[in-house]
């Protein structure tokens, strides 16, 4: 479907409000996922998640962005011109592929959470693994579309959005 509604110079401050807190329960069910395996482990996934979403993207890729000091979907535009100097935006398309960097945020815990539940399965972990697997692969993915892609000003360049659809 083509994206559709306003273009936003600056988001409304609830988007970035509903984004970060899907991208923290998201967080939250990975760790206690990982915490079985060893709390080291839920807590170096943790903390690497909040670097890579908080610091490493808005680094990486917000630095470039048209949103850069301005309220985003994210909110990432925001941190980004509090930590960092802004970048050159005509490389804003090819730093994307530092994106990949959030993908085991979104993807650790289901790689270690199946085998745990083949291991040693519960309903507990059952519903753990599958409420992560729809915050961190289905939500996460339908807000970001729904609620940013829809209304970003950049959508037709960015590769997030290809050809501007949501």
């Amino acid at each position: 479907m083509k994206c559709e509604g306003a273009l936003y110079n600056e988001y409304p401050r609830s988007t970035p409000v509903i984004e970060n807190a899907v991208w923290v329960a998201a967080i939250v069910l990975g760790a206690a996922i990982l915490a079985p395996v060893h709390a080291a482990a839920a807590v170096a996934y943790a903390a690497y998640s909040v670097a890579c979403l908080y610091l490493l993207i808005p680094r990486l890729v917000c630095t470039r962005c048209g949103y850069f000091g301005s309220t985003c979907h994210s909110g990432q535009g925001k941190i980004a011109a509090l930590l960092f100097s802004p970048r050159d935006p005509s490389g804003f398309e090819a730093s994307f592929r530092w994106m990949r960097l959030a993908a085991p945020v979104f993807l650790a815990p289901l790689v270690a959470g199946l085998p745990l539940l083949a291991i040693e399965f519960s309903v507990a972990r059952l519903v753990l693994l599958a409420a992560f697997a729809v915050i961190a692969l289905g939500l996460t993915r339908l807000v970001t579309k729904r609620l940013g892609c829809a209304h970003c000003r950049q959508r037709a360049a960015c590769p997030a959005c290809p050809g501007g659809e949501v």
